[in-house]
Order: C-alpha cells, then sequence, then structure tokens
C-alpha cells in the first residue's frame, strides 16, 4: 500500500496538475496584445497630466523669478517687490541673494525666521552646490534660466535656487524659500480641480509618511488604487498620483484582465482541489482497508491461539493420556486461562463494536476506586506470578468516592494491564498506584517496558493504531483498540488521560477523576 499511494499520486500530478500548471502559464503570457497596447496609452495620458502639473509648479516660480529680476535695476524697487511678493503668496517664506556662495540681502515673511546658525549652514550649502550655482550661471548668460531645488535640512520651507544680476550688471545667485505644502495647497490645488473635471482622482503625497497633502476629490487609495505616481520637480520630498475614475478605456483593461486572471485561478482551484480530494479519498480508503485487513488479521491470530491451545489440551484429556493428577489440574489451569483470555478479547472487540455503534451505555454509581482495583488485582495475581512479573501496589487510603461505572473502569484497567504484560521485556515490573492530585482521584499504572517513542504518543489513542518500532513491538500481536476503548471510557466519564513515556524506559498511564 505504502508504494501504491504515491504511484496514485504521481499519475493524478501527471494528469491534472502538470496540465494545468503549463496551461496557466499559457494563459497569463498570451493576455490579449490589445489590452496591453491600451494599457500603455493610459499610462502614456497619466504621465502628460503629470508632466503638465509639473510644468505648471515651474511655470508659477519661473513668474516669481522673473518678478524679482526685473526691477534689479532699479533697487529702489526691490524692497517694496519683495514685501509684495511675499504678501501676496502664502507659500513664499522668504528671498535672498547671494555672491560668491555667500547670503547678501534677506527678505522674509513674517512667520518665518532664520537664525544667524542656519545662514551660516546656507551659506555652506551654496558652496556645495557650487557646480549646479555655475551651470545656472552659464543657463543665464545665454537667455536661460532654471530653477534648481536644493535639499536642505529645513523642515519648514524647501530652498529653489536661479540665477539672476544685479543693479551693477554682476551676476548673482537668488535663493526663495518655499512652504511646499501650501505651494501645492495654493497653486497646485486649483489646477488639480481644473484637469480632473470629476474624470480624475488627482492627488500630491507627502513620501516620508504617504500622507496626502492635497486631493481633487475624497481619496481612497484602497478603493481607487494609484495607477501612477511621480515626483514633483521642484519638491522632491512631494509626488503626484493620479488615476482615471470610471473611464471605459480603464475599465475595459483592468476588468477584462481580471475576468481572465480570475477564470484561470479559479479553473487550477477547482482541478487542484479535486485532484487532492480524489487523492486523500483513494488514500483515506486504501489505508482504512489495511487497517482492516491487519485488524482481521491480528484478531485472528490473538482468537486462534487460544483456541488451539484450549483444543489440543482438552483431547489430550479426553483422550486420558494424562498420567497423574497434578498434570490434569495443569492442563485444566491452562485451559481455564486461555479461556479468560479469549473471553477478554471478545468483551474488547464487542465493547469496541457498542462503541462504534453509539450504543454503549454506562451505569454510573458511587464507588471507592479502590475497591475497583483490588478486583483487578486479584483477577492479574495468579497470572503475574505464573509470567515472572513482579506487582507492586500503593492504593492510598480513604479516598473521596468517585461517580463511574465500574464495569466500564475495570474494562479500561484490564486493557492498560494487558498491554504493560505485552510490552515488557526483560524488565517485568508492573506498578498500580491510587491517590488524589488537585482535586481529582487518580489510578496510575506503570510499567517498566519498552516504552513509546514522543512521535506515536499522540496517535497511540487513535483506533487500529498500533506501535510497531522496535522487535518487541512489531511482534506483539494485538487489535489496536485497547487504548481507543480505554479513552472513550474516561471520556464518558469526564475525565483525562495522561500518558508519560520514554523509549526504552518504560511507559505510565494514569487515569484521573472528578471525585463527588
Amino acid at each position: 500500500m505504502k508504494r501504491t499511494i504515491p504511484k496514485i499520486g504521481i499519475i493524478l500530478i501527471s494528469l491534472i496538475v502538470f496540465p494545468t500548471f503549463f496551461f496557466s502559464i499559457y494563459e497569463v503570457k498570451n493576455l490579449n496584445s490589445n489590452e496591453q497596447v491600451i494599457d500603455s496609452i493610459y499610462s502614456s495620458q497619466l504621465s502628460s497630466i503629470v508632466f503638465s502639473l509639473n510644468q505648471y509648479s515651474d511655470d508659477v516660480v519661473s513668474s516669481w523669478a522673473n518678478a524679482i529680476d526685473n526691477p534689479q535695476n532699479n533697487p529702489a524697487k526691490t524692497d517694496s517687490l519683495m514685501e509684495s511678493l511675499l504678501n501676496w503668496n502664502l507659500a513664499l517664506k522668504g528671498v535672498f541673494f547671494a555672491e560668491d556662495f555667500s547670503i547678501g540681502n534677506l527678505y522674509l515673511a513674517n512667520d518665518f525666521s532664520l537664525e544667524s546658525a542656519e545662514i551660516d549652514y546656507l551659506n555652506q550649502t551654496l558652496s556645495n552646490n557650487q557646480v549646479e550655482i555655475e551651470r545656472l550661471l552659464k543657463y543665464y548668460d545665454v537667455g536661460y534660466r532654471q530653477i534648481y531645488p536644493v535639499e536642505i535640512e529645513l523642515d519648514r520651507a524647501s530652498l529653489l535656487l536661479f540665477a539672476s544680476v544685479s543693479p551693477d550688471k554682476r551676476y548673482n545667485i537668488c535663493g526663495l524659500f518655499v512652504d511646499s505644502e501650501d505651494f501645492i495647497k495654493e497653486n497646485l490645488g486649483p489646477k488639480f480641480q481644473y484637469m480632473a473635471q470629476g474624470k480624475f482622482f488627482i492627488s500630491a503625497f507627502n513620501k516620508k509618511n504617504s500622507e496626502a497633502i492635497f486631493t481633487s476629490d475624497l481619496f481612497d487609495e484602497d478603493e481607487h488604487k494609484i495607477r501612477i505616481k511621480e515626483t514633483l520637480w521642484l519638491f522632491k520630498s512631494y509626488e503626484i498620483g493620479i488615476q482615471l475614475d470610471g473611464d471605459p478605456i480603464e475599465q475595459m483593461v483592468n476588468e477584462r484582465r481580471k475576468n481572465n486572471i480570475i477564470i484561470i485561478v479559479l479553473m487550477d482551484m477547482v482541478l487542484l482541489i479535486g485532484a487532492w480530494v480524489v487523492y486523500r479519498y483513494i488514500r483515506k480508503e486504501m489505508k482504512l482497508t489495511q487497517i482492516k485487513n491487519d485488524f482481521v488479521s491480528n484478531v485472528s491470530h490473538e482468537i486462534k491461539t487460544p483456541l488451539a491451545l484450549i483444543n489440543m489440551y482438552s483431547e489430550t484429556l479426553e483422550m486420558g493420556r494424562i498420567p497423574t493428577e497434578e498434570k490434569k489440574i495443569e492442563y485444566y489451569k491452562t485451559i481455564n486461562k486461555e479461556a479468560r483470555r479469549l473471553s477478554r478479547m471478545v468483551n474488547k472487540i464487542l465493547s469496541f463494536s457498542k462503541i462504534e455503534n453509539g450504543k454503549r451505555d454506562y451505569v454510573f454509581a458511587k464507588t471507592d476506586i479502590n475497591e475497583i482495583v483490588e478486583k483487578v488485582i486479584s483477577t492479574y495475581q495468579h497470572h503475574f506470578k505464573n509470567s515472572n512479573f513482579e506487582s507492586k501496589f500503593n492504593l492510598v487510603k480513604n479516598l473521596p468516592s468517585i461517580n463511574v461505572d465500574e464495569e466500564a473502569i475495570i474494562d479500561a484497567l484490564n486493557n492498560l494491564i494487558d498491554n504493560a504484560i505485552k510490552y515488557s521485556a526483560t524488565e517485568k515490573l508492573i506498578e498500580i498506584n491510587t491517590g488524589i492530585i488537585a482535586d481529582r482521584v487518580f489510578v496510575e499504572v506503570k510499567d517498566s517496558g519498552i516504552g513509546i517513542q514522543k512521535k506515536d504518543q499522540a496517535l497511540i489513542f487513535d483506533k487500529f493504531y498500533r506501535v510497531t518500532d522496535g522487535d518487541l513491538a512489531h511482534h506483539a500481536k494485538g487489535s489496536g483498540i485497547g487504548l481507543n476503548i480505554v479513552k472513550h471510557i474516561i471520556d464518558s466519564h469526564k475525565g483525562e488521560i495522561k500518558v508519560q513515556s520514554s523509549y526504552g524506559n518504560g511507559s505510565s498511564f494514569t487515569l484521573f477523576f472528578n471525585h463527588l
């Protein structure tokens, strides 16, 4: 069976899983090429919108630069111009002129100030950007003005540089302190609204925390996933996100691709789940068949052995071939022992059958656990002696009474003792202890046998499960239902069974009961 199951798995994988896998790859790779073209056009459209907004930002700042640069031939107008610019443009927080990488004239808005250390830091920043500043001056010399953003460690404003000319015709650099968020709200906000016109979702985000600074509408990023995000040219810490809303092309591309993928995934899932269910069902049926066959084989062997002995000894007695009375008594004892053994096996099978069919009933009565244990001990005393088993009993007196079915508890203890005898090798010692722990009465059956490995301890209470590791465990016969019966009995009494064991060092099974 162990070889058959992998073969079935390989066949299922070959017939279902592999074709499904390759079909899925083929379908995903061959999504309609027109969708990809439409998607490309759509992305280009969105990028052109972002480009337009960036260009508009540059135009706004360039208009400030033109206003600042034109009156430089008349120094008397500079102060009034700076005051007007700062008053009418809330995002503009300050203007300075610098020559030889050192700030000269400085104009600041009423809500903005710079400390001397910050001015020194800005002078150093200008010096660090010498190459870029010289490039700005060269561009300006040929009639082209460029706005250059400089990264500075001032949370209150961003710095923008451009080339200008002093009244004495000397080239210099002008710097603008701009509040980025105010600039976006004051200048780009109306532009967002104008360009969106209910067809777009346009938003500006702070890169550091992904917080939306301004949006053209109530913006839900989970519902309207942003298709593209591009950095603002002049404010590198911010980016613009944009997406069409309800556009037929957008819907066609996304929905068609999504539907294709969903269909492929659903087909894959159905096929794979079907293969898994078939494989699991076949595996379960084959395993169950093998377990039943082992069960029948083991039970047949266990029943056959005592029957053979009973038949052999009874025939010998019947034929009168036993010369002495002592020998006859020995034969009678053997027949009686094997009959009891056979009776226990039959009772175990009948008990298991009742449990499986839900027909086992329990008659609960107030009982002393020690009385039950003593009855079990008296039954096994002769067997312990004949099998050379050393037995130790430690029954704590005056234990609280428990409400149990006496016959069922005897049945459970018999199963535990039978297992202890069966799986004991050279160290033939059985201990039975009673007591009370944490307000619960317990009875413990402990042996010095071969023990149970950790991996098997969670499975030993399953029906038909048998430990077969080791020579003794492999050759010891059994039905695999004894511990399952014990577990059912204890569960029906609302008790608990615990096992402590290590391979080669014996096992201990403890039954716990709630006392009255």
